[in-house]
């Protein structure tokens, strides 16, 4: 038996026997659409928790504009498909119908055929992205041949051959991400979480992007809470945390001012970013961690940037049970935050 059931008779017994025995999970829910109860995948699926969510409204729980477009049609003869609220690798097929004339029943099912798909597409990227290292470095390799020969050339091809210099590193900056991605993503092996000294890897993450701070010339503030690390595998953590500092250098205008926080906060630890840059716009902050997507195309490319270091910080997260959350004031700045949970505090 379970704690959210309140089973009066052998009548309630039996239906909840019922949904229990299905084969995807399923919640009860009354014709205003309140969670009455529910089975156990439909806590693993669909994250919901009993008793604590039992009379809150199904939209509180799945938060997807298709799923409410869903409700407000008021037909339920085809399913709905729209991505886990708590695993964005997973997709899910929920379908909704009357019960007993006083309640109504959302079944959900996660799509095998999806995972074979984004399996295909990150093995195929991955794929790709090694085998486009070695022309990069060939062409590398004879560019800077050419201009350490430059008493040869005139002004004109040194612009030239110094402009292909440029665009090789920013396809390699780009193939790098796109490995480091593709290798996060996959990454789901929990023999290689190790306890990690998160106060030493922040340290020298600080300490190494003094070199990218060398045009902009920003005012790097750093503030650190000693014996406080956490559990995870640390060239992910390395990865996520570098992406949120070398981001703020890139888009904070020069002699800004940067501050990174690695602080306890408390039952929670947090790895924070804070600039006083441009800001982003509010209809803009939910888009960020998209793969690919940048706020400002023209500024990115004259920064290098490639709109996948939140997507890798995304999927780091994912990993290690934490949450990004950025608060963001249009042309006052913004703060990229790392919440990590206290299950995995050590």
């Amino acid at each position: 038996m379970q704690p959210h059931m309140h089973i009066k008779n052998k009548q309630d017994f039996r239906f909840h026997s019922g949904i229990e025995a299905l084969p995807d999970a399923a919640l009860i829910l009354s014709t205003e659409l309140l969670i009455v109860s529910g089975n156990k995948k439909a806590q693993r699926l669909l994250g919901v928790r009993f008793p604590d969510d039992v009379g809150k409204h199904i939209e509180q729980l799945l938060i997807d504009p298709v799923f409410s477009e869903y409700l407000a049609q008021d037909n339920f003869e085809s399913p709905c498909l729209i991505i886990s609220p708590i695993n964005d690798e997973l997709q899910l097929e929920i379908s909704v119908m009357a019960f007993g004339g006083e309640h109504v029943v959302l079944m959900s099912r996660a799509i095998a055929k999806y995972h074979r798909m984004k399996k295909m597409r990150r093995e195929f990227v991955a794929n790709v992205s090694h085998e486009l290292k070695t022309p990069l470095t060939v062409v590398r390799g004879y560019v800077e041949m050419i201009q350490e020969t430059d008493h040869a050339l005139d002004p004109h091809w040194q612009k030239v051959f110094g402009t292909i210099e440029g665009q090789v590193s920013r396809m390699e900056r780009l193939v790098e991400q796109l490995l480091s991605l593709s290798k996060v993503e996959n990454n789901r092996d929990d023999d290689d979480m190790k306890q990690v000294d998160m106060p030493k890897l922040v340290e020298n993450l600080v300490e190494d992007a003094k070199w990218l701070n060398q045009v902009k010339q920003h005012e790097i503030r750093i503030n650190i809470t000693h014996n406080s690390g956490v559990f995870g595998i640390e060239t992910e953590l390395k990865s996520a945390c570098a992406n949120l500092i070398s981001n703020a250098i890139a888009y904070t205008p020069a002699n800004g001012v940067i501050e990174v926080n690695w602080k306890k906060n408390g039952d929670k630890v947090i790895f924070s970013v804070k600039d006083n840059g441009d800001g982003i716009k509010s209809e803009q902050l939910n888009r960020l961690t998209e793969r690919f997507y940048r706020i400002d195309k023209s500024r990115s490319r004259d920064t290098g940037g490639s709109g996948l270091g939140l997507a890798i910080v995304k999927h780091v997260l994912l990993h290690h049970k934490a949450e990004l959350v950025i608060t963001s004031t249009w042309e006052e700045g913004s703060e990229f935050a790392i919440y990590f949970d206290d299950s995995t505090i050590c």
